[in-house]
């Protein structure tokens, strides 16, 4: 998809197959926000977009407080203006739409349980990989599938970035992708779609599957 994106000058107001993005929060010079939205409307099937309300370039309070760029809520996107450069908008918009289609599709990801036997499967294997290289873990369930902030710090600050990269290479298609069963399938979403097809595919088959089967997905 990043090929996609052409320079551009900024025009305002912005929209997405006639829902508008609002830059609030004006984005850096050189983030060509244009050139992402015209990407995401060209490699994105229709139905991505059902009851998505807006997007809204604004920096939160709770993404300081929650050490992030941007939140999924109400059927709305809230992205930082507080970016680097165009590919961390890309890759903050991918994000969120990943997080709209579980909303959107929870039976076709979840109902036969396929997908969250991959990732708890993995999560054994993280704990094992961690286990061999002296780190306890008992404290932590590895079998949860929701976020938990005190396993969170334990990959970040006690393992570190470094570690858990390792350990996780050829295990999950990012660190982060082993923090929550949202987060695992959001970070495969965005492998997907931004050039990391292959990869996902021999990582996480199951995952790439469930992607392809909604990208291809028609109600009608």
């Amino acid at each position: 998809m990043r090929d996609y994106i052409i320079e551009s000058s900024k025009k305002s107001p912005f929209f997405i197959k006639g829902i508008e993005v609002k830059e609030a929060d004006p984005l850096p010079d050189g983030v060509n926000i244009e050139g992402i939205l015209s990407a995401i409307e060209k490699n994105f099937p229709s139905h991505y977009f059902d009851k998505l309300e807006a997007i809204i370039i604004s920096h939160l309070d709770e993404f300081d407080e929650r050490g992030t760029n941007a939140v999924y809520r109400d059927n709305k996107f809230y992205i930082s203006n507080r970016l680097k450069d165009t590919n961390d908008l890309l890759d903050d918009i991918v994000h969120e739409f990943a997080h709209h289609m579980e909303t959107l599709f929870p039976e076709m990801l979840y109902s036969d349980q396929a997908l969250i036997r991959e990732f708890v499967r993995k999560r054994h294997e993280l704990n094992f990989e961690l286990r061999s290289e002296g780190y306890w873990t008992d404290d932590y369930d590895f079998e949860n599938l929701k976020f938990d902030k005190d396993f969170d710090l334990f990959l970040y600050k006690r393992v570190g970035t470094n570690m858990l990269k390792m350990i996780t290479t050829g295990l999950f298609i990012r660190p982060y992708a082993a923090v929550s069963i949202r987060e695992y399938f959001a970070t495969g979403f965005e492998a997907f779609y931004l050039g990391k097809q292959n990869a996902l595919e021999k990582i996480s088959p199951i995952l790439y599957d469930k992607i392809s089967e909604l990208h291809t997905y028609n109600n009608k």
